[in-house]
């Protein structure tokens, strides 16, 4: 997944390239909000980290621009932190808003969450082969008629789809879903995939062997 980071802060820039990296993220940093809108709107991101407060340009200012040419999910980072910063930021875009100082790991949560609402609603409805998925109304159609898919099933299904082309471990697949049940049987999940591949075709999760799955959407 592609990142670009706009942050004047060189510090706050390094440290948050040098912890997305570590978990496989591809980080572009700009230092001035120019620059950084001259990137966005250039290359493709999968996801834009904006401060607010940015030489040359303004980081809401930025925000307003990057939307009005492109759909990029984007969340602002910085160190304002009146309610009407807040307003401002989602009014000009934003999809979520992180106040600084702030802990990376409950940054990169962020972000994995504004991008699976984003995947969520390009991938509202799939279509393939004989199989229709609605996430939004969580139906499964098979052949023209409705599948019985129970709600965990279901939920591991999502979460795998709004992922689509990453490899997702299998304790982030049982704390997203069992949350709140500690001594979940990790041997369980297995089940839950299997009867899951059953209802659709088995190579579109793929097992990462001793660290979880992987759905790829077929190209069409």
């Amino acid at each position: 997944m592609k990142v670009l980071l706009i942050e004047d802060n060189r510090e706050i820039s390094r440290n948050i390239k040098k912890y997305l990296e570590l978990d496989s993220w591809a980080v572009d940093i700009a230092f001035d909000g120019q620059t950084g809108l001259d990137m966005a709107l250039r290359d493709d991101y999968n996801i834009v980290l904006l401060d607010g407060m940015l030489p040359l340009l303004d980081g809401f200012e930025v925000c307003k621009k990057i939307h009005e040419r492109k759909d990029i999910p984007i969340i602002m980072i910085t160190a304002r932190d009146e309610v009407t910063d807040t307003i401002t930021g989602l009014e000009s875009g934003a999809d979520d808003y992180l106040v600084k100082p702030f802990d990376l790991k409950e940054l990169e949560t962020r972000m994995f969450a504004v991008l699976r609402r984003s995947k969520k609603q390009a991938f509202k409805e799939i279509v393939y082969e004989n199989i229709v998925i609605n996430l939004q109304q969580r139906k499964f159609e098979k052949d023209g008629n409705p599948v019985h898919i129970p709600l965990k099933e279901f939920l591991i299904l999502e979460y795998l789809i709004t992922n689509e082309g990453i490899a997702i471990s299998r304790s982030d697949i049982i704390d997203h879903i069992w949350w709140g049940e500690s001594l979940f049987d990790s041997d369980k999940l297995d089940v839950y995939i299997s009867n899951i591949r059953k209802k659709l075709t088995p190579t579109i999760i793929q097992t990462i062997k001793g660290y979880g799955y992987i759905f790829t959407l077929p190209k069409i």
